[in-house]
């Protein structure tokens, strides 16, 4: 299991990661997970592979993304015509 980090927040900021979240779609810890590592990649000037992918995964998360991926193969491959 990864470490935890606990923090507190302002309830302002609270209400601001729950709308955040609801809108989204992703839970509190997926949000500040990347918020953090968005912040400190730029305060390090560094670049990494999530920075440089983030656009290309979906608001649900990669899950969603790989499951349709894998229904959708499993699909094609069913319909292929198979030699015998």
């Amino acid at each position: 299991m990864p470490p935890t980090v606990n923090a507190r927040i302002s309830p302002h900021l609270e209400q601001k990661l729950a709308e955040y979240c609801v809108k989204r779609g992703v839970t509190r810890s997926d949000a500040v997970v990347r918020a953090l590592d968005q912040y400190l990649d730029a305060a390090a000037d560094g670049v990494n592979a999530w920075t440089l992918a983030a656009d290309l995964v979906p608001e649900e998360g990669a899950d969603t993304l790989q499951s349709d991926n894998a229904r959708a193969l499993a699909r094609k491959g069913m319909r292929a015509t198979r030699s015998r």
